[in-house]
């Protein structure tokens, strides 16, 4: 058995993730629904249930394409206790060929994004459509990125932040670990860890408990 094996449905992401497998030449051997809902699915045929999943799917790589950070790791983590092993990595063939960067396991990166050179991605980072990233980037385990967010050099982007739609991040700002910078927000200094900012420039708004 060959392919990849989406986990988790339930988001509208799926499809992008679809998108970049066909565009791959990469199969889906299965799409497992962790859980009770509406599946965002293109090709129902590949759907199944986790009873459904067998020995030999679990030796295949898994994608998980939730957007937010920690509901991309308590699938992750559900996926490991049923089996699954191995980590899938997907870059979208739009994506211009990367160069001296590190890209650590579960890492997606969407069409049309740009990734600067000397950058490093932890585990189930998650770059979506049309992202900037700047040279010299570090963006730990999983980060997600919305789609359009321009990030300047030298960035840093401490484990299970999430930098909203659009938003723009100045050269040599860190991020804090669980921070949250919302859509359309221009930060301009570094942002403490568990809490969310917003504005122009971003301000924090909310401490996250």
């Amino acid at each position: 058995m060959s392919g990849i094996v989406i986990y988790a449905v339930g988001s509208p992401l799926v499809v992008d993730v679809e998108a970049s497998l066909a565009r791959s030449g990469i199969e889906v051997a299965a799409a497992v629904r962790n859980v009770e809902g509406e599946s965002f699915l293109l090709d129902r045929t590949k759907l199944i249930e986790c009873a459904q999943v067998t020995d030999s799917l679990k030796q295949l790589p898994f994608l998980v394409p939730l957007f937010t950070p920690e509901n991309r790791r308590s699938a992750v983590e559900e996926a490991r206790r049923i089996g699954f092993k191995l980590p899938g990595s997907l870059i979208d063939p739009s994506v211009p060929k990367l160069h001296a960067v590190d890209g650590a396991p579960g890492l997606f990166i969407n069409c049309g994004c740009s990734i600067g050179a000397a950058s490093s991605f932890g585990e189930f980072v998650l770059i979506n459509r049309g992202a900037s990233i700047g040279h010299h980037a570090f963006l730990g385990r999983f980060v997600s990125i919305g789609p359009g967010a321009v990030l300047a050099g030298q960035v840093g982007v401490a484990d299970g932040a999430m930098i909203g739609a659009g938003a723009v991040i100045l050269p040599k700002v860190r991020i804090g670990n669980n921070a949250i910078v919302g859509a359309g927000s221009v930060v301009v200094k570094d942002v403490p860890e568990n809490t969310v900012v917003a504005g122009n420039p971003a301000r924090v708004v909310r401490v996250i408990r």
